[in-house]
């Protein structure tokens, strides 16, 4: 399975956790709000409000429903009825989750699971757990934190033992398990479905299969995924689900795997056309990915190419897949024999490539942060709690002790061995960042060689000049003046040559008078178009950039194992090893030492046998 086809699974994945908190959420009108007594007029209108808002969500109508939910909170405020009060934070935070409101979003979901703890309401805080946790999997992107809100909300579900709500959540899970291509959770995806079948639910039925298939499909099970795929169509035809774009996406994906073109262009055309039906952007610009990637397959690559064009224009969270877009519009342009349109693609797709690996590594800091938070809140309630069973009791006290540093130490080396498993990662986001840059230009080296020179065309002297109200050259404090774009964007492009190619920031003397009079222009101007055009550095920010890029570089090198560090760092041009250990430490996440500890146990390791 390419590249491309695993980051449209996990678009798919988003549509399917979305599916599936909704079903979650329709329980709750069987589970509170069927059953409403009229206590009194006032009650039996929150009643009625609370029916509403469950009823609406499970039509997919986030616009009434963050309307109604208002309506709902307001009067729930009004009435003084805590419970009412909680539903409906709950029933707001779904409505902006899933209407693009993320800040509102995680504020009422959190202010609904509050309340639920003070009412001891398990139902209302499995529903905000689960809900919290599609939003760092959506809008954060942090995984691993919303595998543990899952994780919490399941516990809450089994306390009070909501099954219905349960199978929803294995499937919530499932998909983080698809996300990160993770095969072993495909039991989970079997309970949902044999839960669905037993209890004769449609939606849990339906998503079940649909995981099965996805999951068989990532260990090459091909006709277990086939199987599974008919049968997720099967329950949404009988039951009028009205979600077959998805599956047939899915089908349309199988048929691709094993060859056969002509049957997966037919149900990736009809995936597109139940989309469209539906208005479901997010499954049609999966359809559309499928179909460019079924066009070149074939060798329709025109065809392939305004699919793409479709597909850029039609999705909103495209940005950790529009390197693979590029890049396979370059393959289809250079297949055309368009050499000159295949290599704008291609640095197209080097910029994404560049964009979405700075985006990788500030995630996996934030993880990295985030469950070290967590793990160290959850070791210090256990001591506290522990020190408080042991009061009073001498013998007991020394026995529970002994287990304590026990536990303790366990912690101590789950945490290091968690710690190891982020530096890995980190480590070989890096490496994998490193080589497909090194293809990625010798890609374009190779497209450039076979593109004739265009000829120079004589400049406007009127176009390069550059006017300035007042310079104060005393001070670091530019004044307003008027310096015309294409001249910004020319100097700056000469600077990261200079950067890369003649690597001018190993000179620890460089500074921001010589390095202005190396690129032609006064060092006022120079920190202006630094800050402008690198998204607001400094010139020392700018400069280190590139020197602690280079140091990734020479420690992700099986030929610089032995360079020493306090050689690196003088080599580079750093004024101190302190000063690189700390910038290291800010831009990647750990320290030089740490990275090349693990750099050299990933080498050195042999990969586990499948």
């Amino acid at each position: 399975m390419t590249t491309a086809q695993r980051y449209g699974i996990n678009r798919q994945m988003t549509q399917v956790m979305v599916m599936a908190c909704v079903t979650l959420v329709a329980l709750v009108c069987a589970l509170v709000g069927c059953d409403r007594v009229a206590v009194s007029s006032r009650q039996d209108q929150l009643d009625t409000l609370m029916y509403r808002c469950a009823t609406t969500i499970n039509r997919f109508d986030y616009t009434t429903l963050y309307d109604l939910s208002r309506l709902y909170l307001a009067e729930a405020d009004h009435a003084g009825d805590k419970r009412h009060e909680a539903y409906a934070h709950f029933y707001l935070g779904a409505a902006c989750l899933y209407s693009n409101r993320p800040d509102s979003a995680i504020a009422e979901l959190q202010a609904a699971r509050e309340m639920g703890q003070e009412l001891s309401n398990d139902t209302i805080v499995t529903l905000a757990l689960n809900s919290i946790g599609i939003h760092e999997a959506t809008a954060n992107n942090n995984l691993y934190l919303a595998q543990w809100y899952f994780t919490e909300s399941l516990k809450h579900a089994k306390q009070c033992e909501y099954t219905k709500i349960e199978g929803s959540i294995y499937g919530n899970l499932c998909s983080i398990a698809q996300i990160q291509n993770d095969t072993t959770m495909i039991g989970y995806a079997r309970e949902c479905y044999e839960f669905g079948v037993r209890q004769k639910d449609p939606h849990l039925e339906f998503i079940g299969a649909l995981h099965i298939c996805d999951l068989s499909r990532l260990m090459g099970d091909m006709d277990t995924a086939l199987f599974y795929c008919h049968k997720a169509i099967e329950v949404s035809d009988k039951n009028g689900l009205n979600d077959n774009a998805i599956t047939y996406v899915s089908l349309s994906g199988i048929m691709y795997d094993r060859g056969r073109l002509a049957e997966a262009d037919t149900y990736a055309q009809k995936a597109i056309e139940l989309a469209e039906a539906n208005s479901n952007k997010m499954v049609l610009v999966n359809a559309y990915d499928q179909k460019a990637n079924i066009c070149h397959k074939q060798g329709r690559y025109q065809e392939s190419i305004e699919w793409l064009e479709k597909e850029l224009a039609g999705g909103e969270q495209l940005e950790m897949v529009k390197e693979q877009i590029y890049d396979l519009m370059a393959q289809n342009y250079e297949a055309m024999g368009k050499t000159n349109k295949a290599l704008e693609c291609l640095t197209r797709a080097k910029e994404f490539s560049d964009s979405t690996n700075a985006s990788d590594r500030e995630h996996m800091k934030r993880e990295r942060d985030m469950s070290f938070s967590i793990i160290e809140q959850q070791r210090e309630l256990e001591f506290s709690q522990q020190q408080l069973r042991n009061r009073g009791i001498i013998i007991g006290g020394l026995v529970l002790l002994v287990l304590l540093l026990a536990c303790l130490m366990w912690v101590t080396i789950r945490n290091m061995r968690r710690r190891n498993g982020l530096y890995h990662n980190i480590v070989r986001q890096h490496m994998e960042s490193i080589e497909r840059e090194k293809a990625l230009n010798a890609r374009i080296d190779e497209l450039e060689a076979t593109v004739p020179p265009e000829p120079d065309e004589p400049q406007s002297q009127a176009g390069k000049i550059v006017e300035v109200e007042t310079v104060d050259e005393s001070a670091d404090v530019v004044l307003p003046k008027s310096l015309p774009t294409a001249k910004s964007e020319h100097i700056y492009r000469e600077l990261c040559r200079l950067m890369e190619q003649e690597r001018i920031y190993t000179d620890p003397q460089l500074n921001r008078e010589s390095l202005a009079q190396r690129v032609g222009t006064n060092k006022s101007y120079l920190t202006t178009i630094i800050s402008e055009c690198s998204g607001g550095k400094n010139l020392s920010q700018f400069i280190n950039h590139y020197r602690i890029q280079e140091a990734v570089r020479i420690l992700s090198d099986r030929e610089h194992i032995n360079y020493p560090l306090k050689q690196l760092c003088t080599d580079l041009g750093f004024g101190s090893v302190s000063t690189f250990y700390k910038l290291f430490q800010e831009g990647v996440g750990m320290s030089p030492s740490a990275y090349r500890k693990s750099f050299i146990h990933m080498i050195s390791t042999p990969p586990a046998s499948e």
